[in-house]
């Protein structure tokens, strides 16, 4: 198989489907898939693509339902999506386009299923996705739940046993009859242990597999939601997320497990009538009725409870995750007695939120416990007087009283479910927080998929604030053109980080639009941006892996000749060369370990590696020496001699080189645009500091 034939078919059909393709997923799925068309749909759904049908002969398709993915002994892999006047296929390919004879057989054909797009109509809720989840294993569930019910009928075989042995055997000293019925109850009672077995495979089985499919959505979720959507505390976002395991757990155990066992408890309590008698059998059915009304009556105080516990853990894991990344900083300050009281303060909440919890579950457990023993004794009070009156018999009685056992286990049961339950709602509540969350593509039923981008930006009546501050920069019109190098300076917080994240479609305006080549940017699929926008923040973070990761994130592997020359390039080969781990290098957790210098190298390099015909750099040498920050200005020079667009944010003089074009931003607003020298000569002149543009108002210099 032809890799660079196969990715650019792939390509190619994603581009007719409007399906933009991520390239990272397609050459990992090239790379550890087998050389066999089969496995094919794996590639694809790997790569978001819509499923598709085994490969085929020519003259086992109907090509009326084109286009196709072919693979021809001649010309290798491509994509044949028409045909033309003389009934001939028009076969594209990466060196071409080849026309063949339709009634050629041996090529080998594979159909894709055309992708259905839906209108957004709003964030979907967590509920609703672990429902459908949920039901597409229904088949394997209902096997659990008839498992359950069979282990329970086995359990009333082995009750009866007991009457049987009473009434019959020992009044007639019957030794044989004892051993086939010993035998049988012990066949019985092996029966049950394999069922049990069965069923805990199962579940094993359900439970990982949702466990995998609740984690991949909710993770997929959370880098979908857009980021000026994230919610302040990383650490209580990742308990929120965590809190999935707590309702796959009660949903496929305690839960299904109780479901079964109330039905099956009134019958055991049918059955009880009919062997004893029925004031016997009201004794267990009044006590489930009171259980279960003192579980209704506790409800909502332990759900109460278990949201009350969810927030100050999650706010207990927010202030953990922030003071552990931030340790430097608060020995260097002084800090730590400030946050040793924060701890002490949110720790006290939670362990008095447990000890209230664990006082409710406590007292309905004693009184579930206390039922039980009072429904024993009342069963062998008045059993024993239906005996006496000759109503029932001595085995009846053993009997029931077993069953009365089985028929309160699940009241047993119900703190245990009602803390559970309280647990997995609270965790409900949180997630479906995170899923009412917008996402990139909010609204949006298909984002486009443009396959050449210029880069002519066009800010219309632009709003943006972070979340309920207030505004963060205000555009009422700017235009950045193909090819213009453009730097942004101005005061702290002034909004020039802020621009660059609205160009980069990272973030959406409050109000206004912003367009990219006449084209609204947040209807721009965002593996299309990515391969056309290269942004470098300025606090770039770096992630525990290799060095090798940490540079190719998200970016198909170039190869390590392109590496080592771009290494060499921005001067990174001096820390591979003096580690004996070279590329392979671990990097810790946020770069610790690597200077604030190191790390903005990293980020440099990695943004040299994507080779985006757009590039956004906010403050890209501030950590940087002299020499250092020559070097990466030499490398923009030289890589912006063609038509690429460049946008830096700085507060250094040593790039205004660099750039042609000046905009100037104060009080969130731009309030001088024009050609380089002309800015800096208005700068230079002894007038009043400039004050944000009015409504009507322009000071825009004339560009050329």
């Amino acid at each position: 198989m032809h890799k660079d034939q196969l990715m650019w078919a792939f390509n190619r059909i994603s581009a007719i489907h409007g399906v933009a393709l991520d390239s990272l997923r397609l050459n990992m799925g090239l790379a550890h898939q087998q050389d066999n068309p089969d496995n094919f749909k794996k590639i694809a759904k790997l790569c978001g693509l819509v499923g598709l049908t085994q490969p085929k002969q020519t003259q086992k398709i109907d090509l009326s339902q084109m286009p196709f993915l072919v693979l021809s002994p001649l010309h290798g892999w491509g994509v044949i999506q028409q045909k033309s006047s003389l009934d001939e296929l028009i076969f594209e390919h990466a060196q071409g386009i080849k026309k063949i004879p339709a009634h050629v057989t041996d090529l080998l054909i594979i159909q894709f299923k055309k992708p259905t797009f839906h209108a957004s109509t709003g964030p979907a809720q967590f509920g609703q996705l672990a429902r459908k989840i949920f039901l597409a294993h229904r088949s394997i569930l209902v096997e659990a739940v008839l498992a359950t019910a069979f282990i329970n009928f086995l359990n009333l075989a082995a009750s009866l046993f007991s009457m049987q042995v009473y009434d019959r055997v020992i009044p007639t000293q019957s030794s044989a009859t004892l051993y086939v019925l010993g035998v049988g109850v012990c066949l019985v009672i092996l029966i049950e242990l394999a069922m049990k077995f069965a069923r805990s495979k199962i579940m094993d089985t359900v439970s990982l597999t949702l466990d995998a499919k609740l984690s991949r959505e909710i993770f997929q979720r959370l880098l979908n939601v857009r980021i000026d959507q994230m919610p302040g505390s990383v650490g209580s976002l990742a308990s929120q997320i965590r809190g999935y395991e707590q309702v796959r757990s009660f949903y496929t155990a305690s839960s299904l497990f109780a479901w079964v066992d109330v039905p099956m408890a009134l019958l055991f309590i049918v059955v009880i009538a009919a062997i004893a008698t029925p004031l016997v059998a009201a004794v267990p059915l009044v006590a489930v009725i009171v259980g279960v009304l003192l579980g209704l009556m506790m409800r909502s105080k332990i759900n109460r409870l278990a949201l009350a516990g969810a927030e100050e853990s999650n706010k207990k894991t927010g202030l953990l995750v922030e003071a552990v990344e931030g340790v430097e900083t608060i020995k260097a300050g002084s800090g730590g007695w400030k946050f040793l009281s924060k701890w002490l303060q949110v720790n006290s909440k939670t362990i008095h939120n447990d000890l209230q919890m664990r006082h409710s579950s406590e007292t309905l457990g004693y009184f579930s416990s206390a039922m039980q023993q009072l429904t024993y004794s009342l069963i062998i009070v008045i059993g024993s007087v239906a005996v006496m009156d000759g109503d029932m018999t001595t085995g009846a009685l053993i009997a029931s009283s077993i069953l009365s056992g089985r028929v309160l286990a699940p009241i047993l049961s119900i703190p245990g479910l009602l803390v559970q339950q309280g647990h997995a709602k609270a965790a409900t509540d949180g997630l479906n927080r995170l899923f009412s969350l917008d996402a990139d593509y909010s609204g949006i039923s298909r984002p486009l998929t443009p396959s050449h981008i210029e880069g002519h930006f066009l800010l219309k009546d632009v709003d943006f604030a972070y979340g309920k501050n207030p505004t963060a920069i205000s555009i009422s019109q700017l235009s950045i053109r193909p090819g213009e190098r453009i730097g942004i300076l101005g005061p702290v917080g002034s909004g020039k980080s802020t621009l660059l994240r609205l160009l980069s479609g990272l973030y959406k305006p409050s109000t206004g639009r912003i367009l990219l080549d006449d084209l609204d940017l947040s209807h721009i699929d965002r593996h299309v941006l990515n391969q056309h926008i290269g942004y470098l923040q300025q606090d770039h973070r770096l992630f525990q892996g290799s060095l090798r990761d940490n540079l190719l994130i998200g970016t198909p592997d170039p190869g390590d000749q392109i590496i080592y020359e771009a290494l060499k390039r921005t001067g990174l080969i001096n820390l591979v060369s003096s580690h004996p781990s070279g590329l392979e290098l671990q990097i810790q957790e946020g770069g610790k370990g690597l200077s604030g210098g190191q790390k903005q190298l990293v980020a440099f390099t990695r943004i040299l590696l994507c080779n985006s015909d757009i590039i956004l750099l906010d403050e890209p040498t501030a950590s940087m020496d002299d020499e250092q920050e020559r070097r990466c200005l030499n490398i923009l020079a030289s890589d912006l001699a063609g038509t690429k667009t460049l946008i830096v944010v700085t507060h250094k003089t040593s790039l205004l080189p660099l750039v042609n074009r000046l905009i100037i931003i104060s009080g969130n607003q731009i309030v001088l645009d024009g050609p380089r020298d002309d800015v800096i000569a208005r700068l230079a002149q002894n007038s009043p500091p400039l004050a944000p543009k009015q409504p009507g108002q322009s000071t825009q210099l004339a560009t050329t």
